[in-house]
């Protein structure tokens, strides 16, 4: 009653438990379909070493009875002759098996990553909102690996496990049915127990890898942020959050632990029981003369060879649980398609001459219910210069997100010469946009290669143009290697104000229809931000521009400006014409005005 209770219960759970490993599995393999000869080959060197195993107990039965129970040096001769051919042969056909796996594991291991890379390429920033670094980085390494180990151990195992347990089944029922039967009255057991097990490690390892990710992120936030961390003297506090996530780490690994370090005894147990039995029935048989000592050592020698696919069972389950964990995270991501992307007939705008209108544009980050735009409408004409101002929040780097459609408008439309952007080749569309943020970001690479990163065919003398242009020439020409100086992490080894002009000579070098500044001078002296401006000013001339700036010298000369508030347009006009209006924009003017007079009374 209490058995047929947990075969039922097991029943249940396994239908959701292999619902979810055929579906994953099917996933992983469609990775394998490319090297179908490579597994084939596998496979097939696979199944010449196992008959060569399996063909070892039968000429060591040989040898017994035939060599040592008759006295016949020929007969023993002729059998360990050929299990040296035997092994030599399961040898190099082992090694085969053992490197098409690896190359297989290898190879599927590529491409997922691969594929997996690509994918994160064209996310939208949308899924960046919401995803973590870290965790991202645990799918594309750890997990990645376990799949990896799967391929290239369990899934061999599983076929060799089955493929044994029924070939070695039929051969021991051959050699003698009673004694058969009752060596493989524990299998159920076995197998139950690997099933069992398998459906109860799988959660556990799903929560140790998720852990993992977060402990991952824990790390590369503070690694990103080291210096705010040791700025503040936080050290001590990022050390216990750490602690606590390591901690979390640890106990979830120690929980699948405690499962695999009962499970793995307890089958042991099962397979010395099914030895003694088979010891103490068998001995019997040769006592009374129904098996020979050569036919009992066959038996024994077969039934340990079952053992071992058995006792492995646990390991290819251990692992497949792994993979299974593993693959739902990765599949995870690679089914989230990107909600922004070119229509099969998009139009391919090529050269853009610069014309953009929003009409009645309103907009709202996902997953949040405020609106960041509302009911935003302007037109900014080839060769104008737009300034947006407004406090932090505003909406300014919302309506520069809506052009290169780095976001989708919740309802209403942006055109760019008279075609709404969701209609527009998005890889085309966002090359001839130029693009320099608030948030710098510099690879770790040459300074030629930062600033050719938009334009990586463009010559030594366009780097230098337009490096000259943002007014980072000079300063690069100190540094020990020049342009080819390989720059830190993130641009560590530059100041805020070089970092700043590196970028905006990246964003320039592409000769953009469309320049958006997003506040591209705050982390510059005045002096130089007078210089860089003096350089745009003459560089903006037949494109049209977006500037986001707090400083009003930077907006001055523009043709319109949009002065925002809680995501309205709620002042427009000319510098001079919003001045004499005297409101938010006179304002601000007055506020920059009395701040510079007081700085100045402190100089003095």
């Amino acid at each position: 009653m209490v058995a047929g209770h947990v075969i039922l219960n097991l029943v249940v759970f396994h239908r959701g438990w292999l619902g979810t490993f055929v579906r994953v599995i099917l996933r992983i393999f469609s990775y394998i379909r490319p090297y179908w000869k490579y597994t084939l080959a596998g496979y097939i060197a696979l199944l010449i070493s196992i008959g060569m195993q399996m063909s070892i107990p039968r000429l060591v039965e040989y040898v017994i009875d035939g060599g040592l129970v008759q006295d016949s040096t020929r007969v023993l001769t002729i059998g360990v002759l050929a299990i040296v051919a035997v092994g030599l042969t399961q040898g190099v056909f082992t090694y085969l098996r053992s490197f098409m796996f690896q190359f297989l594991a290898e190879q599927v291991g590529y491409d997922i990553r691969n594929h997996l890379y690509r994918h994160l390429q064209f996310s939208t920033f949308s899924f960046f909102d919401r995803a973590h670094t870290g965790q991202l980085m645990s799918r594309g390494t750890e997990d990645i690996n376990s799949i990896r180990r799967f391929l290239m151990f369990s899934m061999r195992m599983l076929v060799q496990s089955f493929g044994m347990l029924l070939v070695i089944t039929i051969i021991l029922l051959t050699i003698n049915w009673q004694l058969a039967l009752l060596s493989l009255a524990l299998m159920p057991v076995l197998v139950i127990t690997a099933l069992h097990f398998g459906q109860t490690i799988r959660p556990l390892y799903l929560a140790v890898q998720q852990q993992f990710g977060v402990m991952t992120t824990r790390m590369q936030e503070n690694l990103a942020g080291t210096r705010v961390v040791r700025s503040f003297a936080q050290e001590d506090r990022e050390i216990e959050e750490f602690d606590h996530e390591l901690e979390l780490l640890y106990d979830r690994n120690i929980d699948a632990i405690k499962k695999s370090a009962f499970y793995f005894p307890f089958m042991t147990v099962l397979s010395t029981l099914s030895i003694a039995m088979i010891l103490w029935y068998g001995g019997r048989l040769v006592v009374g003369g129904d098996l020979t000592v050569g036919q009992l050592t066959a038996f024994y020698l077969y039934l340990a060879m079952l053992q071992m696919p058995a006792r492995v069972l646990g390991f290819v389950v251990n692992s497949a649980a792994r993979a299974i964990a593993s693959g739902e995270r990765i599949f995870e991501v690679l089914d989230q398609k990107p909600s922004i992307r070119s229509k099969p007939d998009a139009t391919v705008l090529d050269p853009i001459e610069g014309r953009v209108e929003f009409q009645n544009v309103w907009f709202r980050y996902p997953e949040t219910d405020e609106y960041a735009l509302k009911d935003i409408s302007f037109v900014a004409e080839p060769n104008q210069r737009v300034a947006l101002l407004g406090t932090t929040g505003a909406g300014k780097s919302s309506i520069t997100a809506m052009i290169p459609r780095f976001y989708d408008v919740t309802s209403g439309r942006v055109l760019i010469d008279g075609h709404n952007v969701q209609d527009l080749d998005l890889p085309t569309l966002r090359r001839q946009i130029g693009i320099v943020l608030q948030d710098t970001f510099l690879f770790s690479v040459t300074i030629k290669e930062n600033i050719a990163y938009g334009r990586m065919d463009a010559t030594d003398e366009e780097v230098i143009a337009a490096a000259k242009a943002a007014r980072a020439h000079d300063f690069i020409l100190e540094m020990s290697e020049g342009y080819d100086t390989v720059i830190g992490e993130r641009g560590v080894s530059l100041s805020g104000g070089q970092k700043q002009r590196i970028a905006i000579a990246r964003g320039l070098l592409m000769a953009p229809s469309i320049l958006i500044l997003d506040d591209a001078t705050s982390n510059v002296d005045t002096e130089t931000e007078f210089a860089i401006q003096a350089a745009l000013a003459e560089l903006m001339k037949g494109r049209t521009t977006f500037v986001i700036a707090h400083r009003l010298l930077t907006l001055k000369s523009a043709d319109q400006i949009l002065v925002m508030d809680d995501g309205e347009i709620i002042e427009r006009g000319k510098h001079d014409d919003l001045l004499r209006r005297g409101g938010a924009y006179a304002r601000i003017y007055d506020l920059q005005l009395k701040e510079q007079e007081e700085v100045a009374s402190i100089g003095d």
